[in-house]
């Protein structure tokens, strides 16, 4: 509702009554309009007061700001959407104070960012709104930004270099609501004025070395995923994980609150990310082509930043005889860590998926051991290239639980194939159907034809 109009259907401004004695009536006087629009700019706008005994004689009306707040509380619990929830919020200081007041209401069902800051809501039955494009620093409105990764309400934006060779130029955080701005090392250096600090590292259970360097003097890099472990709010340690590949060179990279450069890591365990997470403090990355998960112990210092151990952890996952190529995914659900796989092959060749199987992962163990499981308890998994979550779908009646929503570019390989596979998987029954219809492939890739990596954002409240 716009806090500067009536209430629905209204198209001029509501007269204004003076409460007399009982037995005396006056005519209300009229405003100026000058008054008018001072009163419009502060309250919320005016609308009819439920008919009492003399109202067949003068109407009486209140005001939209006047609604108790519990209303306004069980309104804003019913309202789905982020967006919509913001504009309550928005109509005046009355109803903002109202719906934070009242406890707390389930969080809102997630948004579809597209690389281009393009925003699109999930809708309850499934269907995603038109995207529009989210307003920029204006710092950043004259360049090539794409965003990279989300963490409740903030998103993650680098800015495209237009030299192939220079790797990303600026990296910052946005709230996506309230448009507050952090802005990061930037991703590529070639000077730096601090003294490097470096460690290497062998790879427990496993070969070869990770070499971690902080301050370094030269560094290129082009993030393709981040992560937060937080908000990043002034009194938080926040702490940020990023995947980057320049030039078929992977990297994983570290940061946190009060660093002025990024903890940059490399080695031979790096050269083909599947996905990464953020979990109980450490960092956890899957190999693109074998079943091996890697994990990442951290640990702070002066110099901010440091991987104080890297182990490798085999993975032994059922094998799924028609499928000849897997896809994986972490996501964190319940306080437990996740692995969904996507087994390709079968029947209908390269492009079509055969099974979908959801592993609990067992940290405890070494190996690691992964346990199947066919429920999510009535929540549902969304699943893109920067983002993946699990949400609580029971907390809205009309969500159906149970499902796994893919906005995943893993599948088509092939130049002329669909840029992303758009389908939802039920687990109860094994169906897959299509999803996003409503977003057109070309808003998923740039001008120059390359895919525009989407990713889910979980806002809080």
């Amino acid at each position: 509702m716009d806090p500067g109009r009536g209430g629905p259907g209204r198209s001029r401004d509501p007269p204004l009554h003076v409460r007399t004695p009982r037995g005396r009536r006056r005519s209300p006087s009229r405003p100026s309009a000058a008054w008018v629009q001072a009163r419009r700019s502060t309250q919320c706008p005016t609308a009819p007061a439920p008919p009492g005994p003399g109202a067949g004689r003068e109407p009486q009306h209140g005001s939209w700001a006047d609604l108790p707040a519990d209303i306004l509380g069980l309104v804003v619990g019913r309202l789905p959407r982020a967006n919509d929830r913001v504009r309550l919020h928005a109509a005046c200081h009355a109803w903002r104070a109202a719906g934070r007041s009242h406890g707390r209401p389930p969080p809102p069902l997630p948004l579809l960012v597209l690389s281009d800051f393009a925003l699109s809501s999930f809708c309850a039955d499934g269907a995603m709104t038109r995207a529009r494009r989210l307003p920029l620093p204006s710092r950043e409105t004259a360049v090539d930004v794409r965003c990279v990764g989300s963490f409740q309400e903030w998103l993650v934006g680098v800015q495209l270099n237009k030299g192939r060779y220079f790797g990303d130029g600026r990296c910052f955080l946005m709230n996506a609501f309230s448009r507050e701005v952090i802005y990061l090392p930037p991703p590529s250096v070639s000077t730096h004025f601090i003294d490097a600090y470096s460690r290497s590292l062998p790879i427990a259970n496993g070969s070869g070395t990770v070499h971690c360097t902080v301050n370094g003097a030269q560094y290129v890099m082009s993030f393709c995923k981040v992560d937060l472990s937080s908000s990043p709010d002034p009194d938080s340690k926040c702490a940020v994980a990023a995947i980057s590949v320049h030039r078929s060179s992977a990297k994983l990279a570290l940061w946190r609150t009060g660093m002025t450069s990024w903890c940059v890591c490399q080695g031979g365990c790096m050269s083909k990310f599947s996905d990464i997470a953020l979990y109980q403090g450490k960092v956890y990355t899957f190999s693109k082509f074998t079943t091996n998960l890697f994990v990442f112990d951290i640990t702070e210092d002066d110099s901010g930043l440091m991987v104080s151990h890297v182990e490798r952890c085999v993975a032994k996952l059922p094998e799924v005889g028609e499928s000849y190529r897997q896809t994986w995914n972490i996501v964190e659900w319940h306080g437990k860590l996740l692995l969904v796989v996507t087994y390709i092959g079968g029947e209908g060749g390269w492009h079509n998926i055969c099974k979908i199987g959801v592993f609990e992962v067992d940290l405890s163990t070494n190996p690691f051991r992964f346990t199947e499981i066919n429920s999510l308890d009535g929540d549902c998994i969304f699943i893109s290239p920067c983002s993946s979550n699990s949400f609580r779908a029971c907390q809205y009646d009309r969500v159906e639980g149970d499902l796994i929503y893919f906005i995943d570019g893993g599948l088509y390989p092939a130049k002329n194939a669909p840029p992303f596979n758009r389908s939802v998987y039920n687990m109860r029954d094994g169906a897959m159907a299509p999803f996003a219809a409503e977003i057109p492939d070309y808003n998923l890739r740039a001008p120059d034809g390359s895919l525009m990596n989407p990713t889910w954002l979980f806002p809080s409240e």
